[in-house]
């Protein structure tokens, strides 16, 4: 018997159904918060800052603190694909760098383990330090890892704060919580300031990134696609570690590390779409890799990690492996060289510290001609973004004619957005201009020989090497090291050059305002540093600034005041792993409702019980709090992970502890 199909299975108006449903689906997860969703009005007035009472010598100061929020939450960078936080794997934070030299505008460089800036964010910290601290809201710099695995709906756009997770709307409480704990670590690293010695440096770091739109790269210098291979997306990458020391001294009079400040270009990707936790990905062992030499030292160190330029810039993970385990081993490598370059720089460290600040806003729909250097008038997003970056294709949106990358219009392509396809069409007119982000702040922020340009978009490797071209043609000599920071107190998807925006990848199409976005870049940076070198101070921070946002709680209700019981649920497990993650200890325990548990504070230790020695806390990253299941006001379900290389039979006397909150502490048997 023969078997002859009587038809294909995708005809074209079966596929032409599919793109309409895809279309009208997009369509109505579009309308609905904006129809329906009520508004928060964020109103801010930032008063002037203390006094400073910097007189001779120069200062600093750093601090860390926690910001994980609280289980539920939607997360953002992988928009409809992401997946609401059910616990973490690595926990986030807030670090804090206070500089302040003699006579010169003190400053607050601040690291952020979340997915983008926020402008609103900025102006919530500034308006809140301003009483205890002497730094002005110009020189505050909020700047960011790209973790896809942090919260969203902190954001200062209807559009990203509708669009970057997986539901929609701004949530006051997680945003009042991000910029509580955010101040609270400038403020501690301003309370912490003593005289200081500093350095900064770069080293080249190859083979842990490669460029993810290596055909749209190569559309910059005409590569050929015969020439499109791995080696070449190994080399197509911004390989620049920048790095800044700081030593405080100590009451002895001697000078200790304090902290380090550390950029580089690699997407917080490591970790896949569809995972729940939150989770630092590759920056939480990067953070952790420096080990100061001297120690015990008389204070905590701090490492920030930070974006540079990273737009097209991936992890370079192993095939099929994607996950912890690769998060964790490119992390750890990351942080190796950032603790070699940490050392060569304590032999450069100087008492002089030269600080400078240029900040101005800008709004996008109101600049002259003259400011746009082609500019589009208003933001459209490309078709491009539905089929998502390389990497992180979803059958069969991915790869449908018109979603897909490389799918540029061919007609009426004289418009200002040029060859982009638009998504819903002319459709996408019927969304304001001003639900899209469009008020943006410019940083050029100097320390000694390093210039600091703070952006709020995804800056691309050809994009940045542009960019910073044009910034150190304004620096008076050629002596400075320029670096690049993405997404700074802000977000404005992508910024690719006008080849890569040509091909149409999803870089392309995340390019809100055309094709001459980088142009618009390039020259209003360094405009802006030039106004730096040659007349000093650039203060053109408004100060004053309204944001009405759509809105919806997603931060759990309080849960009632009481003392809840803890129990353990069968005995420990130990888990063998996966192509993905690490072997693990298992436990789990009923206790307090996810409501009642703050994950900011430190939850999860092992004992050693003989002698009462924490072998490892919830801030290593090896232990992992994980909600099974949430009874409300009957309590939930939880499970916590050791992962560990110990096997069982281990000999000792370990205990698992869960630590006193809104119940006592739960202590397991020994194992």
């Amino acid at each position: 018997m023969t078997f002859r199909p009587s038809r294909r299975l995708l005809t074209l108006p079966r596929l032409v159904l599919l793109v309409l449903l895809i279309a009208i689906g997009i369509l109505i997860h579009t309308a609905w918060p904006f129809l329906f969703y009520p508004t928060t009005t964020l109103s801010f007035d930032i008063p002037a800052p203390r006094p400073s009472t910097v007189q001779g010598g120069n200062l600093a100061g750093v601090a860390e603190v926690d910001i994980t929020p609280a289980i539920g939450l939607p997360k953002f960078g992988y928009s409809a694909w992401a997946r609401s936080a059910n616990g973490f794997r690595t926990r986030l934070k807030a670090r804090a760098f206070y500089l302040h030299g003699a006579g010169q505008t003190p400053m607050a460089l601040v690291q952020l383990d979340l997915g983008a800036g926020s402008l609103p964010l900025q102006y919530a910290v500034a308006e809140r330090i301003a009483a205890a601290t002497d730094i002005p809201a110009h020189a505050l710099s909020l700047l960011v890892t790209h973790t896809h695995s942090g919260p969203g709906q902190y954001l200062g756009s209807d559009f990203y704060n509708v669009f970057g997770s997986q539901s929609p709307g701004f949530d006051p409480v997680l945003f009042d919580f991000l910029a509580e704990r955010i101040s609270q670590a400038v403020i501690e690293a301003y309370r912490a300031r003593r005289p200081a010695r500093f350095a900064s440096g770069q080293r080249e770091v190859w083979g842990l990134t490669r460029n993810r739109s290596l055909g749209a790269w190569a559309r910059n210098h005409r590569i050929p696609e015969r020439q499109w291979t791995e080696e070449r997306a190994l080399e197509a990458v911004n390989p620049r570690m920048s790095q800044l020391r700081i030593d405080l001294m100590a009451d002895d009079g001697r000078y200790y590390p304090a902290g380090a400040l550390t950029l580089f270009s690699i997407h917080g990707t490591a970790i896949p779409a569809f995972t729940r936790p939150y989770h630092a990905d590759v920056w939480h062992w990067l953070a952790q890799g420096i080990e100061p030499a001297g120690k015990p030292l008389p204070w905590r160190f701090v490492h920030g990690t930070v974006q540079a330029t990273h737009g097209d810039n991936n992890p370079a993970w192993t095939a099929g492996l994607r996950g912890d385990r690769e998060a964790r081993r490119i992390g750890t490598a990351l942080g190796e060289q950032a603790n070699t370059l940490f050392q060569r720089l304590g032999s450069e460290l100087r008492d002089d510290l030269h600080t400078a600040v240029a900040s101005r806003e800008l709004d996008l729909l109101k600049l002259d001609e003259e400011q746009r250097h082609g500019l589009c008038e208003r933001p459209i997003i490309g078709a491009a973004v539905a089929g998502a970056a390389n990497g992180d294709e979803v059958f069969p949106i991915s790869y449908l004619p018109y979603l897909k990358e490389g799918w540029p219009r061919t007609v009426f392509t004289n418009g200002c957005q040029g060859v982009k396809q638009w998504m819903l069409s002319k459709l996408q007119l019927a969304l304001a201009p001003a639900r899209y982000p469009h008020r943006a702040l410019f940083q050029v922020l100097r320390v000694n020989d390093l210039v600091l340009v703070a952006l709020p978009w995804e800056i691309t490797l050809e994009s940045g090497n542009r960019i910073r071209a044009a910034v150190s043609a304004t620096l008076p000599d050629p002596g400075w090291t320029v670096a690049i920071s993405s997404l700074a107190n802000g977000y404005f998807g992508y910024a690719t050059t006008e080849a890569e925006y040509g091909a149409q990848y999803y870089e392309g199409g995340h390019t809100l305002y055309g094709p001459h976005t980088v142009d618009f870049l390039s020259a209003q940076s360094a405009r802006l540093s030039n106004d730096l070198f040659q007349q000093g101070n650039q203060n053109q921070h408004p100060g004053q600034a309204t944001f009405v946002l759509r809105s919806h709680r997603y931060w759990p209700e309080p849960s009632p005041e009481r003392t809840w019981s803890r129990q353990w649920q069968g005995e420990a497990r130990y888990m063998t792993g996966d192509t993905t993650h690490e072997p693990y200890w298992r436990w789990r325990f009923r206790g307090e409702p996810a409501a009642a548990l703050p994950l900011h504070q430190p939850l999860m230790a092992v004992v050693d019980e003989a002698s009462g020695k924490v072998l490892v806390d919830d801030d290593s990253g090896d232990l992992q709090l994980l909600l099974v299941e949430d009874q409300g006001e009957d309590g939930a379900l939880y499970e916590v992970r050791w992962y560990t290389p110990s096997k069982p039979g281990h000999p000792g006397d370990r205990a698992f502890h869960i630590l006193a909150g809104a119940a006592p502490r739960l202590v397991s048997p020994i194992f």
